[in-house]
């Protein structure tokens, strides 16, 4: 194919990815106003209880409560609530809790959309190949921002995304080049850890191909999101953070009874379907629930196990890929799909909208499709 025909045809896909992107923004803004983002929720009730400097991870509503913090999924029967993102989480979302949740509800609906973009903005800004720059916008709306994945994820009102925006924020940091921009880079990536512990894994191959700058950052990182988060919450609400993520794991190994009763409210805030779901697939694709489906349980300490051995394989697999390869996106790349298959053996549901964790994957490897190739080629011919 000449390279005027290849130009066109990205072109022509370009166009066709932004249609049906803009179709599904379409659709997002839509059930934002039909259904009450269920997930986000849970998330709001959480950082208000916070700053009523009450327990957030086992309260339980009660009649004659706020209905400010009444969450209608919530199993009264539970000793914990539906709250299982770590207090830097619940201290992010508190800029905007004293806010109606509907006005909540558009705002992270806009917020999602604007993550998503900035992403791709900065990954495609990542390269000084015009046609890599295009690749990344068309496979980023193409496979994310139309997949049905992604509606999930608006819908539910996720927080999945802002993750991903920071994992590019860190990697572009560390394509300018600036001064320290390694330490820089794995700072912002360390803040993301704060936000989402088992994104401590990135720093994995780091370790390996001794990026310890990066790391350093790392390090750094972490602390600045748990420094940021003593402002509202204190020690005591990360012990209850970590209490009520055993109990999670027991509910969701089925070691407690779980009833499907919940609070029977039909209007919340102004909001009459505040429970409500839109007919979106969701599908949870961890390894426990696959195994259950088949018969077997896999308990907490088998799935540990088998992480390490999973990680262990991989680390072996990277060393014989790479190589003796250092450059840094071949490392990232690296760190998050150890990411992508731990999420897997996770004592938790492991939901579709997970699966935008694939636009870091799909841009970094379209940044360096050519180096991948050649290295894989050159390991397994």
């Amino acid at each position: 194919m000449k390279k005027n025909d290849f130009n066109l045809l990205i072109n022509v896909l370009l166009l066709f990815s932004i249609f049906l992107s803009a179709s599904g923004f379409l659709m997002d803004l839509r059930n934002t106003a039909l259904f009450g983002g269920v997930d986000l929720r849970n998330r709001v009730v959480g950082s208000r209880l916070l700053i009523d400097h009450q327990d957030p991870y086992h309260y339980k509503w009660e009649r004659g409560d706020s209905v400010l913090f009444l969450d209608p999924r919530d199993n009264p029967d539970w000793e914990v609530n539906r709250v299982t993102v770590p207090p830097t989480v619940l201290v992010f979302h508190a800029v905007i809790a004293k806010l109606s949740y509907k006005t909540q509800r558009y705002i992270w609906f806009i917020f999602q959309w604007v993550l998503f973009i900035a992403s791709l903005f900065l990954f495609s800004k990542c390269t000084n190949s015009v046609i890599k720059s295009k690749i990344i916008w068309v496979c980023g709306l193409f496979f994310i921002g139309s997949s049905f994945y992604w509606r999930l994820h608006v819908e539910r009102g996720q927080i999945y995304i802002l993750y991903m925006f920071l994992l590019s924020l860190s990697y572009w940091v560390y394509c300018k080049k600036l001064q320290n921009s390694e330490f820089l880079s794995g700072m912002v990536a360390g803040i993301t850890i704060s936000f989402r512990p088992p994104l401590m894994l990135l720093a994995l191959p780091m370790i390996l191909y001794k990026k310890f700058k990066f790391v350093l950052g790392n390090v750094a990182g972490v602390i600045v999101g748990l420094v940021a988060s003593l402002v509202i919450a204190s020690p005591q609400t990360w012990i209850q953070y970590f209490n009520a993520m055993k109990m999670h794991g027991s509910i969701h190994f089925n070691f407690l009874y779980a009833s499907s009763s919940q609070y029977p409210y039909q209007n919340i805030e102004g909001i009459s379907n505040l429970w409500g779901l839109a007919h979106i697939p969701i599908f949870d694709t961890s390894l426990q629930f696959m195994a259950r489906s088949v018969g077997l349980n896999l308990t907490s300490n088998i799935l540990f196990a088998l992480l390490i051995v999973t990680l262990t394989i991989c680390c072996f697999a990277i060393r014989k890929i790479i190589g003796n390869e250092t450059r840094f996106s071949f490392i990232v790349l690296s760190g998050i799909i150890l990411v992508f298959i731990a999420e897997y053996f996770m004592p938790a549901a492991r939901f579709s909208y997970n699966n935008v964790i694939l636009l870091p994957i799909l841009s970094l490897v379209i940044i360096d499709s050519e180096r991948i190739l050649k290295s894989v080629g050159r390991k397994w011919n």
